[in-house]
């Protein structure tokens, strides 16, 4: 008797454990109906590094139809979802005879905003309704540029670098369907990029891109309120990125993302 009560509970401890272990693969199934709500992932704290492999040729066609052939010091290229492709660029031109004259008073700096007529990502329809992609590099633009101060210049470039220096691979997939990418660079080799930022350095940094889209953009009598918000921006980026990357991560978004 007593045997078979142990035998019995022994039995009964293993139905249990092995319910328990279906129970909770059935909780880790992200199909299960049972499955726990998973909230999407936070944009990381920093921008990661842009692919070094693109695919179907469409960084390239984008690169090479906004930024063309010349130098530039730092630039922010924007790829929305269903709306044209844009960049705003800063790029410095000699202004004396001496080639090693490298202080920023000795330049001349402008800022150039730059955007495709028609979206260079889209859609070829064929015959027996397929479709392939159809990505051809265009000259097709509208443009903007305005002569900026070195000052300005100086303190763009010290925000873009100091955001830029932190790019790093991040630990979750955040990226959705809509939304834009936003790929930076800064002069020294620095390249990030980022998938519709919401909070932290990378929110500020595009931000500080959209607010340069404006300036190049503004007539002369709405441009010094659109130069002084790009230079508050700077500021909040430079002291951000001395704090504690936990504490940057924090920072309010300061303007709604373009679209």
């Amino acid at each position: 008797m007593n045997r078979l009560i142990h035998t019995l509970t022994i039995s009964a401890v293993a139905t249990f454990a092995v319910s328990a272990r279906a129970q909770e693969e059935l909780l880790n199934d992200p199909f299960s109906p049972d499955a726990p709500a998973v909230e999407a992932p936070s944009n990381p704290d920093q921008l990661e590094p842009i692919p070094a492999y693109d695919p179907d040729g469409y960084d390239q066609a984008v690169y090479r139809s906004l930024l063309g052939a010349e130098d530039a010091d730092a630039w922010m290229i924007g790829k929305p979802s269903f709306s044209p492709e844009y960049a705003v660029i800063l790029r410095h031109f000699n202004i004396t005879d001496d080639p090693f004259d490298r202080k920023m008073e000795s330049q001349r700096w402008v800022l150039e905003y730059v955007e495709a007529k028609k979206q260079i990502w889209r859609w070829k329809d064929l015959e027996g309704g397929r479709m392939e992609l159809d990505i051809e590099v265009t000259r097709d633009l509208n443009e903007k540029s305005v002569e900026v101060a070195p000052e300005f210049a100086a303190a763009i470039l010290s925000a873009w670098e100091s955001v830029l220096r932190k790019t790093r691979y991040p630990e979750v997939d955040y990226r959705g369907l809509d939304g834009a990418t936003y790929q930076f660079y800064s002069r020294y080799g620095l390249f990030g990029e980022i998938w519709t930022p919401s909070t932290g350095l990378p929110r500020m940094i595009t931000d500080l891109g959209h607010e340069l889209c404006a300036v190049a953009k503004a007539d002369e009598k709405d441009r010094k309120k659109h130069t002084e918000k790009s230079l508050k921006l700077a500021s909040a980026i430079r002291t951000a990125t001395k704090k504690p990357e936990q504490n940057a991560a924090g920072q309010p978004a300061t303007r709604p993302l373009s679209e």
